[in-house]
């Protein structure tokens, strides 16, 4: 970056060098302070002892000024002065000077310093010699261990020592937050700061409180620790073999045995009563293992798993079982032997070479098993069964689920269960079974094909009794229950052939002809009798069906209706309908006439030129249609309706939902409801497009009339009782409700006042704008709740809170509440204290604010006017403000004291008490046109300039950053500088 010099910025510069190296030389006086002297080489303070000494120097001790005050201060543990501890103040005025002091008792650490700092001069000395500093805040020997003086554990373990906690300040554990050393056999324990130690070795061990390297009186008292050696404990059992033979047990044995020692066997981790020798005989299976327990310590043995050895064996069979003739039933079977023998047995006889784990049998009998385990323990076990043949069986068939007699068209029979009949009890046969043969019975006879398990029927012509022949080899066939299956029976469909006119036949044909069913034809519900086929021919009209059946169900058909020819005409409207005057209706005729005519009357008379099947009628009278075929057979129909006026007619009106009494200020009037009303119903003809006139009459009198439905109210000025009357034709006029429109009035209902309260009387007016002759004005007082008077003003002479109501045409209104206060002295505030104090030459400005009008007076000599006046003569002043009809007098004291400053200040006060609040030099700098004044702000501006200076600096418009409060002055006389400096400003 290149800088670029402007004679400006070098004036500057050089100006402020020049101020910079000028500090602390010429008439700005100082001192020097010494290093701090200690008394002391450490500090190992405590509440039995915290006394310490330094001393300082100083010089030259004219420099120092009145009312300076040495302080002593204190760094941090690592010599920062940051956050420095006041140790002790001296206003000694001579050198060298001496201090005591005591020590915080939050110091610990070991380079801590101590500085001197004055008051007047602000000087601060060196940095004293580091030196280590802690408080004992805990200072007397205390106990560990429960105060035992030893302590013993086994090898391999450990133990804890502990400070002990007696709830009391005689144990460090009362303080919170120090630290302590450990220390064994006299050496220090490295890591061990606190208050407990683990131990795993033997040895003198004791603590302290870590005062770092002051030694001071907490320690404890001395523990002996003793390790005791151990001893490696084993079990065998006899013969090294890890299981027990069923009945046999097994010796256990310890590799070690003493007399001295006492032994427990544990088996699955529970002490074995009585198990107390080195010795011990398993019977049972489990996890065994022995604890020897010597010289305090205790001893655990390796685990021994012991199995008991048992043969198990089981197989696939009951006690009892079932052989179907010609089946084999196969016997399998499983043990837990290592190496088995097998002999089968039938009725206690060995079977010739039966020496495997399975076997076939194919005749009853009782078979035994006898299994042998031949290595290791010596176990045999024995299994037994009987095998029977049946004595007879018993078949049973069923239905599939959902089956319901004559309602499901299909049904599957299927074998549900064969059942075998033993002298023992019933045994359910395993099907399905290869050896057995089937045959469907229907009403005792076989169905053709019907040769399996199951059997299902689709058509309701197999409807029936059912039964399954089972056949079992050796046996007779056997026969199941029986179950009786009826099927839906399918629904016929009746059609006609041909029609009825004249004397021609129509033949009725049914959709089912299955000639195992029966028929019953129907005419009008009336059974026909011989009418027993699926068809039938008749030339009669009615209402024909055909009921079906077979067995229990049966079935109905569709009514086929057979009638002459003929035809039908229909009107679209009731036989007696309203018409509404100025309505228009159509009137519409429906037909199945072919090729048909049309004409139409009215109470009838023929209108002429209607031939259409629709016409636009608007009177009211009796309609008729006359409808004629004109293709195939001639037939002729008529319709006929009535359209009738209504009785009477009513209609409603109502204000708009946005209307509120008294508070709206427009509200619309429209129709809500319109009926027309006869003796068989009441119609809405709301928003008709009839063409009618609607008149609005307001208190009695016609205010508007035209063919819209709404009219709008927009002033106060027309409030009153609305209604309406309609007019419709051959009707007198329809009369609505009446509405009582009030909207509110609109006038500004904000009060004022004139005058004040003062504490020795006084009267404020109240008033308001509102001059309207019509309205009722009434004025309160909300502190006496009553009425204090009427019209649209009002005097008052008490403080309160006041508000006036409005009331017009049957409406209250409320203005806003307005308050009167009594004014007071304190309500005359001024910017200085009662009393203040300027220096010669100087002056100050005092500021009035609370009144309107204000009179200065100096010793009873009135001086000015205004709210504000700059004063600079001693003496007693006084202000009278005049506020409406209310004075007030408020004094204040000035005091002037002589300029005696041999020196420029470089401190400035800015707080209004009256000191040091503007910069005051010597006299013989002042009210000089000679010697000029200039005054820089800390970036270098100029904020002030003058000659004949008044020692009136700065200002209350006076701006700086807090974080630069130093201000540069330079004093010049004819044009020669003669004083520099800087100038600080303190709040």
């Amino acid at each position: 970056m290149v800088w670029k010099i402007t004679p400006r910025k070098l004036f500057f510069s050089s100006l402020f060098l020049m101020l910079l190296n000028s500090i602390g030389n010429g008439y700005a006086q100082t001192i020097v302070i010494g290093t701090p002297a200690l008394g002391f080489t450490q500090a190992c303070a405590s509440q039995g002892f915290n006394s310490y000494n330094l001393s300082f120097t100083f010089f030259p001790v004219s420099n120092v000024q009145a009312g300076n005050q040495f302080i002593v201060e204190l760094s941090d543990a690592s010599g920062n002065f940051g956050t420095a501890t006041t140790l002790t103040t001296s206003t000694s005025t001579s050198s060298p000077v001496n201090v005591s002091f005591a020590m915080p008792t939050t110091v610990a650490g070991e380079a801590y310093r101590i500085r001197v700092r004055s008051t007047a001069p602000a000087v601060t000395s060196p940095n004293s010699v580091a030196f280590s500093a802690y408080y004992a805040i805990h200072n007397q020997p205390f106990s560990i261990n429960n105060n035992s003086g030893s302590v013993s554990f086994c090898e391999g373990g450990n133990t804890t020592l502990q400070v002990d906690n007696t709830g009391t300040a005689a144990s460090p554990l009362f303080y919170s937050g120090l630290t302590y050393k450990w220390y064994r056999n006299f050496a220090e324990v490295a890591g061990a700061t606190g208050p407990s130690l683990t131990v795993t070795q033997s040895g003198n061990y004791y603590a302290i409180v870590d005062y770092g390297s002051c030694v001071m009186n907490s320690y404890s008292n001395i523990v002996t620790v003793n390790v005791t050696a151990g001893i490696n404990l084993s079990i065998s059992s006899a013969g090294n073999v890890d299981y027990i033979c069923d009945g046999t047990p097994r010796l256990l044995s310890s590799s070690h045995q003493n007399t001295g020692y006492v032994y427990q066997w544990f088996k699955d981790n529970v002490a074995i009563s009585g198990a107390t020798g080195p010795t011990y005989n398993a019977a049972q299976e489990g996890t065994y293992k022995l604890r020897i327990t010597f010289g305090g310590c205790v001893f655990e043995s390796n685990a021994i798993f012991l199995e008991l050895i048992e043969l198990d064996v089981d197989w696939n069979v009951e006690a009892t079982e079932v052989l179907i003739p010609g089946e084999q039933l196969q016997i399998n079977s499983v043990n837990n032997a290592t190496t088995p023998t097998y002999q089968w047995r039938k009725d206690n006889v060995v079977i010739a070479g039966a020496t495997t784990a399975n076997y076939t049998v194919t005749q009853p009998g009782t078979y035994q098993l006898t299994v042998t385990e031949t290595q290791g323990c010596t176990i045999s076990e024995q299994l037994t069964v009987v095998v029977q043949y049946p004595i007879g069986f018993t078949v049973t068939i069923q239905n599939s689920g959902d089956y319901q007699s004559c309602n499901v068209t299909n049904s599957t029979l299927s074998l549900n269960s064969i059942i075998a009949q033993t002298s023992s009890g019933n045994v359910p046969v395993s099907l399905p079974n290869s050896n057995f043969t089937y045959q469907w019975l229907l009403n005792n006879t076989p169905v053709a094909g019907a040769t399996a398990s199951t059997h299902t029927i689709n058509n309701a012509t197999e409807n029936g009794s059912y039964k399954l022949r089972v056949s079992i080899p050796t046996f007779a066939p056997i026969e199941s229950n029986a179950i009786s299956i009826a099927l839906q029976l399918p629904t016929p469909v009746l059609t006609a052939v041909g029609s009825l006119c004249g004397t021609n036949t129509v033949q009725l044909n049914s959709s089912i002809t299955y000639s195992v069913f029966t028929y019953k034809w129907y005419r009008n519900n009336t059974l026909i009798t011989g009418a027993t086929q699926p068809s039938y021919t008749t030339n009669q009209a009615g209402n024909y069906h055909l009921v079906i059946s077979y067995g229990a169900c049966s079935v109905t058909s569709n009514t086929l209706n057979l009638e002459q020819n003929s035809i039908t005409a229909s009107l679209n409207f009731p036989a007696t309908s309203i018409i509404i005057p100025g309505e228009t209706k159509i009137l519409t005729v429906t037909t199945n006439a072919v090729n048909p005519t049309f004409e139409w009357f009215r109470n009838n008379a023929l209108i002429s030129g209607q031939t259409s099947s629709s016409i636009n009628v608007s009177q009211n009278g009796i309609y008729k249609v006359i409808v004629t075929q004109t293709t195939g057979c001639n037939a002729t129909q008529e319709a006929v309706s009535e359209l009738v006026y209504p009785d009477s007619f009513n209609v409603t009106i109502a204000a708009n939902s946005g209307y509120s009494l008294c508070e709206s200020d427009q509200a619309t009037l429209s129709i809500t409801n319109f009926n027309a009303v006869s003796s068989s119903e009441t119609m809405s003809i709301l928003n008709n497009s009839f063409g009618y006139v609607y008149d609005w009459f307001k208190e009695g009198e016609l205010v508007f009339s035209s063919s819209g439905t709404t009219y709008d109210i927009t002033s106060y000025l027309d409030n009153g009782s609305y209604e309406l009357r309609v007019s419709i034709p051959g009707f007198s006029a329809i009369i609505s409700n009446v509405v009582e429109i009030k909207l509110g009035i609109s006038d500004d209902f904000t009060l004022s006042s004139e005058g004040v309260l003062c504490e020795s009387g006084g009267s404020v007016t109240l008033s308001s704008e509102i001059t309207n002759p019509d309205y009722n004005l009434t004025w309160f007082s909300i502190e006496n709740d009553s009425e204090i008077g009427t019209g649209n003003s009002v005097t008052v002479t008490e403080p309160g809170n006041y508000f006036m109501t409005i009331d017009f045409d049957g409406c209250s209104y409320s203005s806003n509440t307005i308050a009167v206060e009594v004014i007071t002295t304190d309500g005359i505030t001024l910017n200085i204290a009662d009393a203040i104090t300027i220096i010669q030459g100087g002056s100050t400005e005092v500021i009035a604010s609370g009144a309107d009008n204000y009179t200065w007076y100096l010793n009873n000599e009135i001086i000015a006017t205004g709210n504000t006046f700059s004063v600079s003569e001693a003496g007693t002043y006084t202000i009278i403000g005049t506020l409406g009809d209310c004075e007030f007098t408020k004094t204040f004291t000035v005091t002037v004291v002589e300029n005696t400053s041999i020196v420029v200040p470089n401190v400035i006060t800015l707080n209004n008490d009256g000191i040091n609040d503007f910069w005051s030099i010597p006299n013989e700098y002042v009210n000089k046109e000679e010697v000029e004044v200039i005054i820089y702000s800390p970036k270098g501006k100029v904020v002030f300039r003058a000659r004949n200076y008044q020692n009136n600096w700065p200002n209350s418009t006076l701006e700086y950053a807090k974080t630069e409060p130093v201000f540069y002055y330079t004093i010049s006389e004819n044009d020669e500088i003669i004083k520099k400096g800087s100038i600080t400003v303190i709040e």
